[in-house]
């Protein structure tokens, strides 16, 4: 930039110099509905209602308004990409196990990380694969409908009845669930999550992403199931 550029560019702008930009650009106001609601006000006798104010001041509102709506919607869809992110590289890192022992310490660890939880868990009806293991583990015939009844998932307070029986000692701790039934070549199943957060999982959350790690969880273990 030149000094004499420099120079222009720091001088007080006049009602000259303003009118002809606003000339040059006469969208330049049309454009910013705060700026055009504050240009087109006029004032009112004593008594006299201006039905144009009030519409432009509800328009306003109005507009204030959108603009926060889509700021919260931009922030929950980077939320969204963040968690999605976060279960594909766990997924991945499941796959790279060649054994269900190996499965079984990815879930205790990179999977229980990776959602930001307390504790993982996978319970299987009638079958403990695992003579040591850490999240895959036996469940007795029917634990399953005690726990979800006929529902496919759930989500919101851990239940204190069945704490214990599905997180073992972490289940004094945790306050928040979340609950998928899984199928492992005939038998019943279950995927669950807790953690101490109570606001982490609530009814009503989005499931989608649950569900597909879930089922994930749920083909590589049918896997080694019956070879175990």
């Amino acid at each position: 930039m030149t000094q004499n550029a420099e120079s222009q560019s720091a001088q007080p702008l006049d009602s000259e110099r303003v009118r002809a930009f606003l000339l040059s650009n006469p969208d330049f106001v049309r454009e910013d509905a705060e700026l055009f609601a504050q240009v087109v006000q006029r004032q009112t006798g004593e008594g006299v209602i201006d039905l144009g104010a009030a519409a432009r001041a509800k328009l306003l509102a109005e507009l204030r308004q959108l603009k926060s709506l889509n700021s919260s919607i931009i922030e929950t869809a980077r939320a969204n990409l963040a968690t999605q992110s976060q279960i594909h590289m766990a997924v991945l890192a499941l796959l790279e196990t060649d054994n269900l022992t190996a499965l079984d310490r990815k879930i205790s660890s990179r999977l229980t990380g990776a959602l930001g939880v307390d504790v993982c868990r996978v319970l299987i009806e009638g079958h403990a694969p695992l003579p040591a293991g850490e999240s895959i583990l036996g469940a007795a015939e029917g634990f399953v409908g005690e726990v979800l009844g006929n529902k496919v998932e759930r989500l919101g307070p851990v239940n204190p009845e069945l704490a214990h029986a599905l997180y073992g000692q972490q289940g004094k701790r945790v306050k928040s669930e979340a609950i998928v039934r899984l199928d492992f070549n005939g038998h019943d199943g279950l995927m669950a999550v807790a953690a101490r957060d109570q606001t982490l999982f609530e009814s009503g959350q989005g499931t989608e992403l649950l569900n597909f790690l879930a089922r994930c969880v749920e083909r590589m273990i049918t896997r080694w199931l019956h070879a175990s």
